[in-house]
């Protein structure tokens, strides 16, 4: 006779799915590692866009005080996103994202922007991003520096933005090592 494996197979799923639940949700993005801290940076919150709106993926928050980084892993719905900064795919998405900045000062919700063009990141995470800094007055945070930077990454876009308020001067060295130490560990 055959014992039936029944029981144990379900107990055996929700001893997983329990496994599953206990690690918060931003630490178990589709194909990405996103660790509670990176270079002095302590992880936030997740957000899903795909549910809403396929294609834009999602982001995780990440700040250390001085910088607010966002990371935002999506496909926009393009096959085949080739790894690095070099290819059309990721200069139309950089482009893209840098259009995003000048519609949010038409829509009111910054009261206006300065792109102040591409900028190369320091250290070696300058060679797998291409960037774009720009200075944003926003409403509630005031003079803010933002900078831009995107790659191809397991054939999805990979978009980096931290922001800091102007006054504090946040510097691009700690820019460098949270987005290198966040792609070092994928």
């Amino acid at each position: 006779m055959i014992p039936d494996l029944r029981p144990i197979a379900h107990a055996a799923l929700c001893a997983t799915a329990a496994l599953l639940a206990v690690l918060p949700a931003a630490a178990r993005g589709p194909g990405f590692d996103f660790p509670a801290e990176v270079a002095g940076f302590a992880r936030g919150p997740r957000t899903d866009y795909e549910a809403r709106a396929p294609g834009l993926g999602y982001s995780v928050v990440y700040t250390n005080g001085r910088w607010k980084a966002d990371i935002y892993v999506y496909d926009a719905g393009v096959a085949n996103i080739p790894d690095g900064a070099s290819s059309p795919a990721v200069a139309g998405q950089l482009a893209q994202a840098a259009g995003d900045v000048s519609t949010a000062v038409a829509q009111g919700i910054y009261r206006g922007s300065e792109d102040r063009g591409p900028v190369r990141v320091p250290g070696e995470a300058g060679a797998r991003l291409t960037c774009r800094a720009f200075s944003i007055d926003h409403p509630a945070l005031g003079p803010t520096e933002s900078l831009l930077c995107l790659t191809g990454l397991r054939g999805q876009f990979v978009k980096f933005r931290l922001s800091g308020p102007a006054a504090k001067q946040p510097p691009k060295a700690e820019a460098e090592r949270f987005i290198t130490g966040w792609l070092d560990r994928q």
